[in-house]
């Protein structure tokens, strides 16, 4: 007998097993969330996203929400059944036409970026070059902070589907949002190798997440098999890229912005927004990948 062969079939059999009973047990149950009803969203199109809340968070008064801010896991398909998750602060009542315009839309992003040409990358599935670019390692992962109005136009996406995952004042949601951006900037910065079912916008999503210590938002799963029971596919989810000896109350208490006001958090959130902050990170090539 080949012992080799057979502890390698062994353990293949042992990791199949187990991811079928980790998908068959995490498919079961369904999300805890609670749906929301906005029933004058000023959209730009007839599509409304299905939205949520999760079952923790207590639905606000009407007086309440006028003046309320939230955090939620935002996300728009990408084909083949998966979805690009992001993080979105903005105002509860963001369905009130009087504020459409008001670019108080802040999200985060997981990016592919093309290191070789200094822009974003080609993700067209129908287009040979996506793939020779991609098989090349022409691609890093970036992340990226987005100031936007009502139209939600930045990425011609409409999401399909929200999970409120946070309530606060104005105030505290922006700091959260600034807390993230320093994260942002350590993924731009590290230029990881972009990989389509493992370090991608998700993980991205995931790990500011995690860093600024929110909870999971329950909808979205990062293994196809846990599909059912009303889950949506998000592959990369389980991967962190959490900075060694990160510390989101170290980061706010050493920074200038904790005794902002909500005018100079407003100002400070535009400004670090932008894909020129991202792209202005990329690493110097070395002269063998010189174009």
């Amino acid at each position: 007998m080949n012992i080799k062969r057979f502890i390698k079939k062994l353990g293949t059999t042992f990791a199949l097993a187990v991811g079928v009973y980790k998908g068959a047990d995490a498919c079961a149950p369904a999300p805890a969330l609670t749906p929301v009803f906005n029933n004058n969203a000023a959209l730009t199109d007839s599509a409304i996203p299905n939205q949520y809340r999760l079952n923790q968070l207590a639905e606000p008064t009407a007086e309440e929400a006028k003046t309320l801010w939230r955090i939620r896991v935002g996300a728009w398909e990408i084909g083949a059944g998966g979805y690009h998750t992001f993080l979105e602060f903005s105002p509860y009542a963001d369905n009130d036409p009087a504020r459409v315009k008001n670019k108080d839309i802040y999200q985060i992003h997981g990016i592919a970026c093309d290191e070789l040409r200094r822009t974003w990358a080609e993700m067209n599935p129908t287009k040979k070059v996506s793939y020779d670019q991609y098989m090349h390692g022409d691609y890093v992962l970036k992340a990226m902070g987005v100031n936007q109005d009502h139209d939600r136009k930045f990425f011609a996406d409409t999401a399909t589907a929200y999970v409120d995952i946070y309530y606060g004042t104005k105030e505290e949601v922006l700091k959260m949002y600034l807390d993230g951006m320093n994260m942002v900037d350590k993924i731009s910065r590290d230029n990881k190798p972009y990989v389509l079912f493992d370090h991608n916008s998700n993980s991205t999503e995931r790990s500011v997440r995690e860093g600024l210590g929110l909870p999971d938002a329950e909808l979205f799963v990062p293994y196809l098999p846990m599909k059912p029971g009303g889950r949506v596919w998000a592959p990369g989810l389980e991967k962190s890229l959490i900075p060694t000896g990160w510390d989101r109350a170290d980061i706010r208490e050493k920074s200038d912005y904790k005794n902002f006001n909500v005018s100079q958090l407003e100002q400070r959130a535009r400004a670090l927004s932008g894909e020129d902050k991202m792209f202005a990170t990329f690493r110097p090539l070395p002269p063998a990948k010189t174009p």
